[in-house]
């Protein structure tokens, strides 16, 4: 039976990939003088970027001041975020799953400041039982702990919930679990090579709250 749905963040509740992936190339383009290609850039979506760092310092014999990139990156990024819209059908889907009487949790990556700013700013902050972020874990996403702690949190099985993913880091990680993952891909993520998954859609705006449940 389903009990409660596990949500990402990046990329699937706000559409932060997008504008990530704009500043990764703007920043390599400068100061590398490298073109950086969607498909090296999802090295990093849904877990961090020290992954395609160390890809890339081999690939292009360079080192790459992870210092730099984050002096020169993070104003920019807060700047072009700040002022984004829930992705399409969000926020009908999170308030769907709380009026089927479900639990609500979100798992990241990323650091708590970030998402419950944003949640906050949104309005949706409320709708949220919990949140699990880096700093609850040892590991991040593709290794399961993520959503093992949200879970946990919720009290739980973890037969009992549903993950809701963008990325393949994301994906990985709940098949790492041994979770079952619907996967709504982005803009930036539409080119992983998705594999495994319970469900896929291109939208949160095409999922049935009220079916997922009679399907679980």
């Amino acid at each position: 039976m389903l009990k409660a749905v596990i949500m990402d963040f990046d990329g699937l509740i706000v559409d932060t990939e997008v504008v990530w992936y704009n500043i990764f190339r703007e920043w390599f383009k400068k100061k590398q003088n490298y073109d950086l290609p969607v498909e090296e850039f999802l090295f990093c979506v849904g877990s961090n970027a020290e992954d395609l760092f160390n890809t890339l310092e081999i690939k292009n014999n360079c080192i790459i001041d992870r210092d730099e990139f984050a002096k020169d990156t993070q104003k920019i990024f807060l700047e072009r975020s700040e002022i984004l819209p829930p992705k399409e059908g969000v926020v009908e889907f999170i308030k769907s799953v709380k009026s089927e009487g479900l639990k609500l949790s979100l798992a990241t990556s990323s650091k708590r400041i970030k998402p419950t700013k944003h949640l906050e700013r949104l309005g949706l902050i409320k709708y949220f039982d919990s949140i699990v972020t880096a700093e609850d874990v040892a590991r991040i996403k593709p290794h399961p702990d993520l959503f093992l702690k949200a879970v946990e949190k919720l009290k739980i099985n973890k037969n009992e919930a549903l993950i809701v993913e963008d990325s393949l880091n994301g994906l990985n990680s709940g098949l790492n679990a041994e979770m079952r993952v619907l996967v709504i891909p982005n803009d930036v993520t539409k080119y992983c090579n998705f594999r495994n998954y319970y469900k896929i859609a291109d939208s949160l705006l095409n999922i049935d709250v009220k079916k997922l449940i009679s399907d679980f």
